[in-house]
Formats: structure tokens, sequence, C-alpha cells
């Protein structure tokens, strides 16, 4: 079993026991680290099947409009980080797969070594320095959905479950689906655009 099976079957674990809505953690940094590490284990996952992708949280670039939103960044502290598939075209351009197009910011921190060096071959290509952070446009995920509701930005974000599994909302007006499950489906579709 690698990392990556062993990561998805202990969060399916999570939500086997009894529901019990005390259950539910108020710290959402613990949903932070949790959706980190299962984003590296995919990453790495996506190394050893040889797929091209990686999953990402980055930030929009300050200033540059988001399609979905319709607002600007204008400090620091209003981004919130986005998520996506990064992937490599066949011209080895790098691009988001759900928005895609030639990245100009690329963020790898979360890369398994090995991937990481494919991408910064790619983004060496194109012309662009390695640390440059590269990622486009896309929704804000408030860890908080009250926060959410509160400031009137839809889009995707995670939320955790009363058992304790965690969920992610796919779009503004979608359900939310278990996290594990969209990772699952990006590793075994191959992280190709559609």
């Amino acid at each position: 079993m690698s990392d990556f099976e062993a990561r998805i079957e202990a969060e399916r674990q999570r939500s086997a026991g009894p529901t019990s809505a005390a259950r539910r953690p108020a710290d959402r940094t613990s949903i932070a680290e949790r959706v980190e590490a299962l984003l590296a284990a995919t990453a790495a996952e996506f190394d050893r099947r040889g797929i091209a992708a990686l999953p990402v949280l980055g930030y929009p670039p300050p200033g540059m409009r988001s399609r979905l939103t319709g607002r600007r960044p204008t400090v620091v502290a209003h981004r919130r980080p986005v998520l996506d598939l990064f992937s490599l075209d066949h011209a080895g351009r790098p691009f988001l797969e759900h928005d895609p197009f030639p990245a100009r910011r690329i963020w790898l921190s979360t890369s398994h070594p090995g991937r990481a060096r494919t991408l910064e071959a790619a983004v060496l290509r194109a012309g662009l320095t390695p640390d440059t952070l590269i990622l486009g446009e896309g929704p804000p995920i408030p860890l908080d959905p009250e926060e959410a509701a509160r400031d009137g930005r839809p889009g995707v974000r995670f939320d955790i479950a009363a058992d304790g599994s965690l969920l992610v909302y796919p779009a503004a007006d979608a359900p939310p689906i278990p996290l594990v499950e969209a990772l699952t489906a990006a590793v075994t579709g191959g992280g190709t655009h559609r």
C-alpha cells in the first residue's frame, strides 16, 4: 500500500465510527494540516505513477480579478488559498486544470522532489525562474464556512463533517464532496485536463 493509499484509507476510517457533532473540531488549523498532508501524499502518488500533475495550494496574484468572484485581492490578509491541479500540457507548458492557460506563477512547496524537478524544468523552458510563484485565477478557499458566508465570497472551500471526515466544495452552488474522493479521482484519472 502506497503512502497515498494509506492516508486515503486513514481519512476514510475517520468517518467509519459513530457520528457525533461533538467530534467536529473547531480548530481550522488542524483541517489545513490534514489537507496539506493529503496533497503531499497525492503529489508523491502522481510522481510514483508518472503523472505530470501536482495538487497545489497557492494564492492569486495581487491585482488579478477572479473570473469566479469578480473581485481583486487587495491586501495579503484578504487573500485565500486556491486549490487546483497543476499540470503540463503536451508542449511542456504549465497550466491549471480547471482554468488552463500558460501559467505565470507556480508554487512548488508541496511537490514531491521528483515532480518538483519536472515542473522546475517546465518553468525554465517557459523562461521563468524556479522560485517564482505561479498560479492562475481561482476562487478563494475560506477554511471557515461561516467566514465565507459573512464575506459573501463564494467558491471552493474545505469543511469537516460531523463524523470528522474532510469535505471540499467544488463550486459555490455545489454540495460538498469528500476530499478523499476528489483526490482519488484525480489520481485514477491521471491528472489530465478535461
